[in-house]
């Protein structure tokens, strides 16, 4: 049962994070696409509008799309040949003049410049990001390695989706407040602003799906966990092992001491095995001709304490056959 919730969860977090990468790739197009047709649905789309009449090579009322200044013509927007990549929300910069160009426009403009070009280059980044995680997102769900490159891949790409985002808010913002502080026609472009904060949200969801995907897949069943459990038995370390561990480590030592060294180490193994087989080194021992020492059965305190209690036993007889003679 426990098994069965977990796949069926799995299945719903891979189908919503696949909408959600599908959804956020939809929206960052219709970000990048904005103001480049005519055409409704894409001729309401647009960041601010502004009154920018009196101002020299403008029209009466100017849209600023993704990818420049627009006239607005009976509700519509007409985007003539003017319209270029990284075009920024700059009166002074769009029209080439200062004349009748609100104030802030003109003290504000290095803000209002590289807000715009930066946030143009970010939807870029982040739409390239994005596609790619999308297009292999499948094969995580089959490989730990691409599961990690999708992480990556979807990082870098919220991240700079968020920046962009924000640049753009900010810079729109901005030109709203010029205008409407200049006595003048000022209004944001709430269709493709809320796309682009839509996307923020799916970049945001997307992500959360991904560790919950993680966090799923990677963590093993309660049957995995009992049959690991059963197949690794405990081992206790013995001072038999601990001593076999210590050989096998000390002939590698005694590679880099000296004689005197290496003849010690010789004596206590030697001490150990004998130990372990049943004999043992009488204290008393000396060197033969051959240069061996004499050995003899060591005697186990079983034996020993076996023969005392006989000997009590038959002492304990005698006694009593003395007292009943």
């Amino acid at each position: 049962m426990a098994r069965m919730a977990t796949s069926i969860w799995s299945c719903i977090v891979k189908a919503s994070t696949l909408i959600f990468f599908a959804g956020n790739v939809l929206l960052l197009l219709l970000i990048i696409i904005s103001g480049g047709s005519d055409n409704y649905p894409m001729s309401r789309l647009y960041l601010v509008e502004g009154d920018t009449s009196g101002i020299p090579h403008a029209s009466n009322t100017t849209r600023w799309t993704y990818w420049g200044a627009c006239s607005r013509s009976n509700g519509r927007t007409n985007c003539g040949g003017s319209l270029g990549p990284a075009y920024p929300i700059s009166p002074v910069d769009n029209f080439g003049t200062k004349t009748n160009v609100p104030h802030k426009f003109i003290s504000n403009r290095g803000s209002f410049y590289y807000l715009t070009r930066l946030a143009f280059s970010f939807f870029w980044i982040a739409l390239s990001f994005i596609a790619i995680s999308f297009l292999i997102y499948v094969g995580a769900w089959f490989s730990s390695a691409v599961s990690h490159v999708t992480w990556i891949l979807t990082g870098v790409g919220c991240l700079f989706n968020i920046v962009a985002v924000i640049f753009q808010t900010a810079a729109a913002v901005m030109a709203r407040d010029a205008f409407t502080d200049d006595k003048r026609h000022g209004k944001l472009g709430a269709p493709l602003l809320g796309i682009a904060w839509a996307s923020v949200a799916l970049c945001l969801m997307e992500f959360t799906s991904l560790v919950a995907g993680h966090i799923v897949w990677s963590r093993p069943s309660k049957d995995e966990r009992n049959h690991e459990k059963a197949e690794l038995p405990s081992v206790k370390i013995t001072p038999t092992s601990r001593s076999s561990s210590t050989r096998s480590v000390h002939p590698f030592r005694t590679f880099f001491l000296g004689q005197r060294n290496a003849r010690t180490y010789d004596e206590n193994l030697s001490k150990q095995r004998d130990a372990e087989t049943g004999y043992t080194i009488s204290s008393g021992t000396t060197e033969g001709a051959n240069g061996t020492e004499s050995r003899e059965p060591a005697t186990h305190f079983a034996e020993t304490r076996g023969s005392n209690i006989s000997s009590d036993h038959s002492a304990a007889s005698v006694d009593r056959d003395l007292e009943s003679a």
